[in-house]
C-alpha cells in the first residue's frame, strides 16, 4: 500500500486528529511501492501482463464447492500444479530479466534504514523516532523497533503481522495464520445482518438468524460456482468471486450495508442469467485482497501501488524478498497447505488463500540482501503500543498478543472490541484517548485493557422503514 497515497487519505486525518494535532504526519513509499524507485515490474504493458496470467488458476482462483470437499474439484485443483509451476518459474525468470538489478534491494529491511535516513535528514541524527504502523506497516515497525531498539521513541502497531511467520517460515505458511479469524469476522457480519432485518441489511428478511444469512451466503457461492461450470471462462461471477466481494467487504464494516447490497445484486443476476448484465457488475467484482497486508491483485483491479504504464509486483517482491529462502518446497506443498487452511481454519476463504503473494514465494528467484530474521524481544528504549481488533480478518488478535508478549514490559497490548481490520476499521472513543495520552504524553494504560466501540453496524439510514422495504421490493 502506498504510505503517501494512505495519508491523503482519512487515515492521515485520523492520524492528526489521534496525536492531538502535534505531530508532522510524514510518510513514504515503501522500496518498489508507489512513485518509488527502483520498480517492481516485470512486463513492459499491462496487456503483456495480462496475456501472461490469462486464463490461469493464479489469475482465477480455484472453482469448489463448499471446502473442497469434491473429489472432481480437488482433482481439478492439483491437476493445474504443472500449469502454476511453470508459469511461476518463467514468470520469476520474465522479473529479473526485465529489472535485474531492482528485487533483491526492495525488501523491509531496507524500508527501516530509509525511514530511519529520512528521519536523520528531517529531526537530526539519532533521536528517537514516533512510528504509527497498520497491516503490513506493523512488519516495517517491528523491523525497526529490533534493529534500532535504542531510537524508539512512541511507536504504534495496529493490526498486527505475525513477524515468525512473516520472516522465518515459507512465505505458504503465513496464510494459515493469517486467516484465524476471518470465518468470525464474518460471523459477525452474518449475526449484525440478521439483527439488522430488511430494512438495513439486503440479504435480510424478518426471520432471519446469523445460521440462515450464513447458509443463504454459502448457498450463494455454490450458485455461482454451478454457473461458472456452466458458461466456462466468460462467466464473470463463480464462487471466487463471491468469495471474493466478501473477502474484501470484511475489511471495514461500516461498509458492511454495501456488501449485503452487492451479494444481494449477485443473487439477483445469478437468478436470471438470460439478463445479466456483465459489465454493469464488473466494477464491483475482483479478484480478493491480498491476504498478505492490504493489496488487491494487480491483474484485475489496479490499486494505489500500479503506474500507468504497467503494473508492479511489490506485494510478491516485498512478501518472498522478506521470507525464508524457499529451499525444496513444492507447488504440491503450497496447494497441500491450501487444502488444510480451507478444511482447519476456513471454509469459506481458504480456497483464495492460493491468490496470495506468498504463493509466489518458492519460486521467486531473488531474497532480499539484507534480511531481518529476529530476535523479535528487544528490550526497547520506550515501550511501544500494540492494538488490535478483536475479530481481525487478516491481522488476528492472537498475532498482536504474540508481539506483546514477546516484548513484555516494551509493550503494553490494547483489544479493541471490533470487526474488520485494523484500529481504524471502527470507531473507538476509548482508543481515541489511549492513543491521544500516548502520543502527547508518553502515558500508556494498564495491561489488559479492552476498549468498546461507539459505532453501530448496520445503522438506520433515517429513512422510515416503509419506504426501504418498498425500494428493496422494486430492485
Amino acid at each position: 500500500m502506498s504510505g503517501v497515497e494512505t495519508i491523503q487519505g482519512s487515515i492521515g486525518e485520523l492520524m492528526m486528529k489521534s496525536s492531538g494535532g502535534y505531530y508532522d504526519v510524514v510518510s513514504w513509499d515503501p522500496r518498489g511501492v508507489g512513485k518509488s524507485t527502483p520498480r517492481s515490474t516485470c512486463f513492459r504493458t499491462t496487456e503483456e501482463d495480462i496475456a501472461f496470467w490469462n486464463g490461469s488458476l493464479l489469475l482465477n482462483g480455484p472453482e469448489t464447492r463448499g471446502s473442497f470437499t469434491s473429489q472432481t474439484d480437488l482433482d481439478q485443483f492439483y491437476g493445474q500444479i504443472g500449469e502454476v509451476d511453470d508459469l511461476l518459474t518463467r514468470f520469476g525468470k520474465k522479473c529479473i530479466a526485465y529489472n535485474p538489478s531492482a528485487f533483491q534491494y526492495v525488501g523491509t529491511a531496507a524500508t527501516v534504514r530509509d525511514m530511519v535516513a529520512m528521519h536523520d535528514i528531517i529531526e537530526g541524527p539519532n533521536k528517537p523516532i514516533n512510528f504509527w504502523g497498520i497491516s503490513y506497516g506493523t512488519v516495517i515497525g517491528m523491523y525497526f523497533v529490533n534493529m534500532f531498539p535504542d531510537r524508539v521513541g512512541r511507536i504504534v502497531l495496529d493490526g498486527v503481522v505475525n513477524p515468525k511467520y512473516w520472516a522465518d517460515r515459507p512465505a505458504y505458511e503465513y496464510t494459515g495464520v493469517a486467516l484465524q479469524s476471518i470465518d468470525k469476522t464474518f460471523n459477525g457480519f452474518a449475526s449484525a445482518c440478521a439483527k439488522a432485518g430488511p430494512s438495513r441489511c439486503a440479504i435480510a428478511d424478518q426471520n432471519s438468524t446469523e445460521a440462515s444469512v450464513r447458509q443463504w451466503t454459502r448457498n450463494l457461492i455454490n450458485v455461482a460456482y454451478d454457473y461458472r461450470r456452466a458458461n466456462g471462462p466468460s462467466a464473470v461471477l463463480s464462487s471466487v468471486s463471491i468469495r471474493s466481494i466478501i473477502f474484501q467487504g470484511l475489511y471495514t464494516p461500516q461498509n458492511w450495508p454495501d456488501l449485503a447490497q452487492n451479494l444481494k445484486k449477485a443473487a439477483v443476476s445469478l437468478s436470471n442469467h438470460a439478463s445479466f448484465n456483465a459489465t454493469k457488475y464488473k466494477r464491483w467484482l475482483s479478484t480478493p485482497a491480498n491476504i498478505v497486508g492490504n493489496q488487491h491483485n494487480p491483474r484485475n483491479q489496479p490499486p494505489a501501488i500500479t503506474t500507468d504504464e504497467n503494473h508492479m509486483y511489490a506485494s510478491e517482491a516485498i512478501t518472498c524478498g522478506d521470507s525464508q529462502d524457499a529451499r525444496r518446497v513444492t507447488t504440491k506443498e503450497v496447494f497441500d497447505h491450501i487444502i488444510k487452511i480451507t478444511r482447519e481454519v476456513s471454509h469459506m476463504f481458504g480456497p483464495i488463500a492460493v491468490l496470495s503473494s506468498a504463493t509466489y514465494c518458492h519460486h521467486w528467484p531473488v531474497r532480499a540482501v539484507e534480511r531481518y530474521t529476529g530476535p523479535w524481544n528487544k528490550k526497547l528504549s520506550n515501550p511501544i503500543l500494540v492494538l488490535s481488533n478483536k475479530v481481525d480478518p487478516v491481522t488476528p488478535y492472537l498475532s498482536a498478543k504474540h508481539v506483546a508478549d514477546a516484548f513484555g514490559s516494551s509493550a503494553v497490548l490494547v483489544e479493541q472490541d471490533a470487526f474488520g481490520h485494523s484500529s481504524p476499521a471502527m470507531h473507538s472513543n476509548c482508543t481515541s484517548s489511549v492513543l491521544e495520552r500516548y502520543f502527547l504524553h508518553n502515558q500508556l494504560p494498564q495491561k489488559g485493557l479492552l476498549c468498546e466501540t461507539d459505532q453501530e453496524l448496520f445503522p438506520k439510514t433515517g429513512i422510515p422503514e416503509s419506504i426501504v422495504s418498498d425500494m428493496q421490493r422494486a430492485n
